[in-house]
């Protein structure tokens, strides 16, 4: 033995020393210290040097193997039964709490919700897989609840993850009270003896292995000390009367929309920084994107071993490479350090501790990317109610499942380390492929379900069930693509045309039918049963393309559709295509057409004999007596529906009636009966942006035409961003040539001319005649004259693109400035670099300013 003082020689040999003398692993001599092994193999290699307080604690171990003892809770050299004799801990030193070597982050909600519990359970069980922070909290929770009833001997840690079999837990647990072996007495009896007289917490860490062992001790020394309370941290239940199972959650992400401070204030991201901070001294929040940060944290689901293990890579990658690169960085394996700090194995161990039908569950669910029902569950597992009810029961005290509680009933979730976890347990198990053709045949049954319903009363709940679903309802699609299933595809995008309607995803959903149709081909000599599911889709199809302002392509999808349906025996697949046709040819201002295809649609729906279609199509013939300028016709034709649609109680279609009611009666000058008629709308139009977009633009209209101009500007501008969000071209024209009108009324010449032109440029793009119209007269009236030719031959979309370009935008800030995809931008760019001639944006810029154009944009700014 080296009989040097301990300053005789460097901290790295002294630590070498002790362990030898114990005998003891870097990993075992970690946990005494409640430190990494990687932080011990760092300072015996003199990579680092430990903190005053690790310096205290391994002082200590070596005053105490000076005299010869043993770490309390190692292992006996040679056996497993702890020997008579044992000898006695210093102490108060016998059994507490580890020293933290790193500070503990956050946790208030939870360290508040489990003193509370301290104070009315006597067992609680801290649940949840290998990562989430069991010990950690367990351990602060212990030494706040210490510190304020001042009992700081009285928590006694037995840790349970060193102790080998067959050494039994009841006599660590002597060994962390600190007995003696007593002739007579087990250490059962003594352990019991010693808790009872006053109140002591007791602290199981690491339990799973162990779990009836620990179950029989707590449940016999609850019963016979009744100031003693237990603790448990596990990854499993114990299954004890009396246990409270308390899953700990992951630590608090911040949300997408959230800004800097709510960023910096989370858990999630306190935790990264902290841990970023022990790695790169001097490193700090401000060091790092906000967002970027948030966005890893999310990624990562908010497990705390996740975020402590990304963020050791500040200072070799900078934070965006390491969200791009998470998953393989989990996957790194220190050298030189025992065993293995891979994020799978450690969620491995937890894994095998699963029963067989829980891990088949949790394999199968991975499959999900959005929260869960147990009726979702149920379809893609395809066991019985009781089975998959009892496995996602284990799933959650566990935490392998995060619960989402509602009223009417709850959901589940997977944080995204976890899910990628199980996928890849699925993928090993090669269950992928039934699995994922259950979860797509599921939502594709839900897209049918939902197609009706969606225009019935229970039109709420079900765009709530589409919106939850939202990445569920894509996977199936992008299933049905690429696994050939084009009739899956063509009959979910046509049942799902009115979601992608109502709640704004019309480019979407245009995309998607769009790729189906390519895939199914030609209808010509298909049955009659394959031609109609493509004529549906085609409907569809037109149906968006008439709201996103593409006129000329829904009369081609829509005419397509009729083509297909006229052969066959007249019903309500015909009634719908000549319906959209009339839609898109009325805003292409083709009266006569429009009415000839309105014509046919009523006469289908009345032979028909269904009230809430027969009520749609005689609504499309009020707007063209509307248009015609029959007042008296569209307001007796549209009172009638309203009569009809209270009766069949569906809250969207009353709120389109009132819509166009009140449009009649603010042309007759019916101010107080307009007000009254748009107010119910949007009561009942809560929830469905598209037809709020419209109200509020009727609303405008009403205060313009009383010349209470200010109100009227307020609408619009809501009018505009509400259906700019929805993708719903014209309704947004309609609203910014009001607008305009609006700040030329109160004197804003420069912003009215902005909204005007950018209204023309729209107007031109979509080829609504009705709209051009309108904002031609706009413009003269709030200019003096007609538009002035512009340079280059551009048109007044393109102009309008370029003055942005000049004025410093990127591609995808004139996008959302026009209300335009940035695809559609960059070939507004090239038509524009093709027609002047030039090679790229800083010569398209110069031109700008060279013939005006920048100069009027910067004028007319808000």
């Amino acid at each position: 033995m080296n009989s040097k003082p301990p300053e005789a020689v460097s901290f790295a040999a002294r630590l070498r020393l002790l362990r030898a003398r114990l005998g003891l692993s870097q990993e075992q001599l970690a946990r005494r210290l409640s430190v990494s092994f990687a932080t011990v193999n760092r300072w015996e290699t003199g990579r680092s040097q430990p903190s005053a307080r690790a310096r205290a604690a391994i002082a200590e171990l070596e005053a105490s193997a000076s005299r010869g003892q043993r770490p309390a809770g190692e292992r006996e050299p040679g056996g497993g039964q702890e020997p008579a004799g044992e000898r006695e801990p210093a102490g108060e030193q016998a059994g507490r709490l580890p020293i933290a070597q790193s500070s503990f982050v956050g946790r208030e909600r939870e360290l508040a919700e489990l003193a509370d519990l301290l104070t009315r359970s006597r067992l609680i069980n801290l649940t949840g897989p290998g990562g989430v922070g069991k010990t950690r909290l367990a351990i602060e929770a212990a030494r706040r609840w210490a510190a304020k009833d001042g009992h700081g001997g009285d928590v006694v840690f037995v840790p349970l993850e060193g102790i080998q079999p067959p050494r039994p837990v009841v006599s660590m647990l002597a060994s962390r009270l600190g007995l003696h072996e007593r002739p007579g007495m087990s250490w059962h009896e003594s352990a019991l003896a010693a808790l009872r007289g006053r109140p002591r917490l007791l602290l199981f860490d690491g339990a799973e292995h162990y779990r009836e062992e620990v179950a029989g001790l707590a449940g016999e020394f609850l019963a016979s000390a009744p100031d003693l309370c237990v603790v448990v941290t596990s990854r499993v239940v114990l299954g004890v009367p009396g246990e409270v199972c308390w899953a700990i959650p992951p630590l608090d992400c911040p949300s997408v929309a959230a800004g800097a401070r709510e960023i910096a204030a989370s858990d999630a991201v306190r935790l990264f920084i902290a841990r970023a901070s022990d790695r790169l001294p001097g490193f700090s929040a401000a060091d790092v994107a906000p967002h970027a940060v948030g966005e890893l944290c999310r990624r990562l689901g908010g497990l705390p071993l996740a975020i402590e293990l990304i963020a050791g890579w500040v200072g070799t990658l900078s934070v965006r490479e390491i969200l791009q690169q998470r998953v393989t960085l989990l996957e790194y394996d220190p050298p030189g350090a025992p065993g293995s700090r891979k994020l799978a194995d450690v969620l491995r161990a937890s894994y095998d501790l699963l029963q067989p039908g829980q891990q088949r569950t949790l394999r199968l669910l991975s499959v999900f990317n959005t929260p869960f029902s147990l009726a979702d569950t149920q379809a893609v597992t395809g066991v019985s109610e009781q089975e998959v009810a009892g496995a996602v029961r284990g799933l959650v005290d566990a935490s392998w499942l995060v619960v989402t509680r509602g009223l009417e009933q709850n959901r589940f979730s997977m944080v995204e380390a976890i899910r990628e976890f199980a996928t890849a347990r699925l993928r090993e198990a090669d269950e992928a492929p039934q699995a994922r053709r259950r979860h797509a045949m599921h939502f594709a049954d839900i897209a049918a379900q939902s197609s009706n319903s969606l225009a019935g009363p229970d039109a709420g709940h079900w765009a709530a069930r589409l919106a939850s679903a939202v990445d569920d309802l894509r996977a199936m699609l992008q299933w049905a693509l690429e696994n050939g299933e084009i009739d899956l595809g063509l009959e979910a995008g046509a049942a799902l045309w009115r979601w992608w309607l109502t709640s704004g995803r019309l480019s979407a959903g245009r995309a998607w039918l769009d790729k189906f149709l390519t895939a199914a081909g030609e209808h010509a000599g298909r049955a009659a049963e394959e031609s109609q599911r493509i004529g549906r889709a085609l409907c569809a199809a037109a149906v968006l393309a008439v709201e996103n302002g593409d006129y000329a392509e829904a009369v081609r999808l829509a005419t397509q559709a009729m083509r297909i349906f006229e052969p066959l025996e007249p019903g309500e697949d015909l009634a719908f295509a000549a319906t959209v046709l009339g839609s898109a040819q009325r805003y292409r201002g083709e009266p006569a057409e429009a009415r000839r295809s309105f014509q046919t649609a009523l006469d289908l729906r009345a032979t028909l004999g269904d009230r809430a279609k027969l009520a749609r199509a005689r609504n499309n013939m009020a707007l063209i007596e509307i248009d015609d300028g029959n007042l008296d016709r569209a307001r007796e034709l549209l009172e009638q529906n309203l009569i009809i649609k209270r009766q069949l109680g569906e809250p969207r279609s009353i709120a389109i009636g009132l819509l166009n009611l009140a449009d009649v009666l603010v042309r007759d000058r019916r101010w107080q009966a307009a007000q009254t008629s748009l107010a119910e709308a949007a009561e009942l139009a809560v929830g469905h942006p598209q037809i709020m977009g419209l109200i509020l633009c009727s609303q405008g209209h009403l205060e313009a035409n009383q010349r209470n101009w200010k109100q009227a500007a307020e609408l619009y501008a809501d009018a505009v961003a509400t259906a700019g969000v929805g993708g719903h071209t014209h309704d947004v024209v309609e609203a910014m040539i009001g607008l305009g009108r609006a700040c030329h009324e109160l004197g804003q010449a420069d912003q009215a001319a902005r909204h005007l032109r950018a209204a023309e440029a729209m107007a031109h793009e979509i080829a609504n005649p009705q709209l051009v119209a309108q904002v031609t007269a706009a413009l003269a009236e709030t200019t003096g004259g007609a538009a002035t030719p512009l340079p280059g031959n551009l048109t007044a979309r393109q102009a309008e693109v370029l003055r942005l370009l000049a004025d410093g935008l990127s591609n995808k800030e004139i996008a959302a400035r026009l209300y335009l995809s940035p695809g559609t931008v960059e070939r507004h760019l090239a038509t524009i670099y093709r027609k002047l001639g030039v090679g790229g944006r800083v010569d398209a810029a110069r031109y700008a300013v060279e013939h005006g154009l920048a100069q009027r944009a910067n004028r007319t700014m808000l």
